[in-house]
């Protein structure tokens, strides 16, 4: 009986469990969302298919290294903290790659891909958490199109995303094409297709 029991209540405990880490999941991104501190990132077009997440935009953000402060042995998958800047017209970029933790919102936590040695010291190329900006199946393909072809045009400056940053976690917000958001920016421009 007691066998019983216990396995019960370890069934009950393993099922909490599980539903507690996709809620924690969701509540943090959503905390993130509500909570974070707004960074704009210019970006570069291409699109791929996620069979489980489903259709989306991939971004780019034109500049994904910054140099190492100090630590110059860091190795490919290392954790590191990359801290953010903003420019005179307000977008966002990324200012140097610590292995400690820095004081503030403006940083992300990250793991690095590579470095490469430069003149100037060791420069850290890292994996950018906000890389994805995921549409409903219809409207992807027009997003993909009108992104492309925007990406190509000389004057693109104004294709960037608004990320929230908040404790080093960072959420892909809104992707802009144009100056608006990109189902704005696909159904003015007559290429929806839903």
């Amino acid at each position: 009986m007691r066998y019983k029991r216990t396995v019960l209540v370890l069934f009950v405990l393993l099922a909490l469990i599980q539903s507690a880490v996709p809620v924690w999941m969701i509540v943090h991104r959503e905390t993130t969302l509500k909570t974070g501190r707004l960074f704009k990132f210019r970006t570069a077009p291409v699109d791929p298919y996620d069979a489980f997440r489903g259709r989306y935009v991939a971004i780019t953000i034109e500049n994904s290294a910054a140099p190492a402060d100090g630590a110059s042995d860091l190795k490919s998958g290392q954790k590191v903290y990359v801290h953010i800047t903003e420019d005179s017209e307000g977008f966002a970029a990324f200012d140097k790659a610590t292995v400690r933790r820095p004081e503030g919102d403006a940083y992300i936590r990250t793991r690095v891909s590579f470095v490469v040695n430069e003149p100037s010291g060791p420069k850290v190329y890292f994996e950018v958490p906000f890389d994805r900006y995921y549409m409903e199946e219809t409207a992807a393909p027009a997003a993909e199109d009108a992104y492309r072809q925007y990406g190509s045009l000389p004057e693109r400056s104004d294709a960037y995303v608004t990320v929230r940053v908040k404790d080093g976690f960072a959420v892909l917000e809104e992707l802009y094409v144009g100056g608006q958001p990109i189902r704005e920016f696909v159904r003015e421009s007559g290429r929806s297709s839903g």
